[in-house]
């Protein structure tokens, strides 16, 4: 299958490909090696998002061949469940439904709630693979070496269970603290390709950080892409239950900070649905991610959406909204264009969508309607929205933002430098409440 964009802007089926899955209050990150093969970590189906997940699955899993049933289909070679909490595993009846499920790859450790029916399916799949063969259930064991290599992808595990009572042997044994138990045993993968890396913390939290993960590994946990833990909660970074706060000051027995630091991301992805509900991210939390991000990059699905992203055969990588892509619910009868004007040394032309440019100018985007798609003004709309993907000696610039108001001399206008070496998409949505909605992408390289 061919890459829908963004991705196919950036990369092609050579790359190792990632979808952090807009899923409200969970996650589901979709992965695509560079062999094909596909890794779902994670899944939070839902009534509500049921719809939109399974076709955003179909649309971005590649077929392979099936040796059960002789044919090219769209499987899931590997089920990755950092741990048993529903929001992690829910929805995977559906999923198996539409996408077989080849293998299960887990910690072994038991759920906080073992009788929801979500956990009951679960385990349900997990032995009946195991059942089918030994080889389709891996408890991960961490391991300094890797515990896998996918079409050239090292992965590590970091975290997974262990007896890990110590602090809680002494505590009466309600689902809290066997929930704490699971984020204490979560698994953690760090996935390595050609030096550049992403690191997926599931819910882990501070106890595992400071006491497991890096006394054990240190500096090798360092990755470009973070996917926070648990929903940007805090409890990444002090006991949830015992503290209102990050004070390593004030808590300093149950409260980690420095595991950012041995991280040290370019960019931080948060797995999150609306604040109102949990309170995620936490933004105490939220503000430490900025701090410890290059250039404050830190993205939530529940501002981008589905967050798509990849890293290549040279080790350039990019993070960017799935929603950049060229779309319509107008009529076919209406169109507009995007034009560029690219002014360096004193000196403007026009540019072409797709242009390769020196860094150093500034860009003047216009849009312009055809066939009266604009008409009347009083009832359109225009959106501008940037995503850098810089690469290089700017590989730390994955920038996504609007427009803001110093940037533009009109609704149907937008400008901008031109800063860094890379690939620059540029979004923009004209909508009209009388006839519909056109958003067409502008690509820049820059040199």
């Amino acid at each position: 299958m061919s890459l829908n964009p963004p991705l196919k802007y950036y990369c092609d089926e050579n790359a190792f490909r990632f979808h952090v899955l807009d899923v409200g209050e969970g996650l589901m990150i979709l992965i695509i090696f560079p062999d094909n093969k596909v890794m779902l970590f994670d899944c939070n189906v839902t009534e509500e998002n049921s719809d939109e997940i399974l076709n955003y699955l179909d649309e971005n899993i590649p077929c392979n061949y099936n040796e059960d049933t002789d044919s090219d289909e769209k499987i899931i070679h590997f089920f990755v469940n950092s741990h048993r909490d529903d929001d992690h595993c829910r929805g995977l009846k559906k999923v198996n439904e539409k996408f077989k499920i080849k293998s299960i790859w887990d910690s072994g450790q038991t759920g906080a709630s073992t009788q929801s029916d979500t956990y009951k399916y679960y385990m349900y799949l997990r032995r009946k693979l195991r059942d089918e063969d030994a080889e389709n259930l891996k408890e991960l064991v961490p391991t300094d070496s890797p515990i896998a290599t996918i079409g050239g992808v090292n992965i590590y595990c970091f975290s997974s269970k262990e007896e890990y009572q110590e602090g809680y042997d002494n505590c009466v044994k309600t689902f809290e603290v066997f929930a704490k138990i699971q984020h204490t045993n979560s698994i953690v993968l760090r996935m390595e390709y050609v030096n550049t890396s992403m690191l997926l913390t599931g819910d882990s939290d501070w106890k595992c950080w400071k006491e497991k993960i890096v006394p054990t590994y240190g500096s090798d946990v360092e990755s470009n892409i973070l996917i926070a833990s648990h929903h940007g909660s805090r409890s990444f970074f002090t006991d949830e239950e015992q503290n209102d706060s990050i004070d390593i000051v004030k808590s300093p027995d149950t409260t980690y900070i420095e595991s950012i630091d041995y991280i040290n991301p370019d960019v931080v992805l948060i797995s999150c649905g609306d604040y109102k509900t949990q309170h995620h991210p936490n933004k105490e939390a939220f503000k430490i991610y900025s701090e410890k991000s290059k250039n404050q990059q830190v993205y939530t699905t529940k501002n981008c959406g589905h967050i798509t992203g990849y890293i290549d055969c040279e080790g350039n990588y990019t993070v960017v909204p799935s929603r950049f892509c060229e779309t319509r619910t107008a009529s076919t009868a209406y169109d507009m264009q995007i034009n560029c004007t690219y002014t360096h040394n004193n000196t403007t032309q026009q540019v072409k969508n797709g242009s390769v440019l020196d860094v150093g100018g500034t860009l003047k985007f216009t849009v312009t309607p055809h066939l009266g798609f604009f008409e009347p003004i009083a009832k359109t709309q225009a959106l501008w929205e940037v995503s850098n993907g810089g690469k290089g000696i700017d590989s730390s610039h994955q920038e996504i933002y609007y427009k803001s108001e110093e940037e533009t001399d009109g609704i149907f206008s937008f400008q901008r430098d031109l800063s860094y070496v890379g690939k620059h998409l540029l979004r923009c949505i004209v909508h009209n409440s009388k006839k519909g909605t056109i958003t067409k992408i502008f690509c820049i390289n820059g040199k």
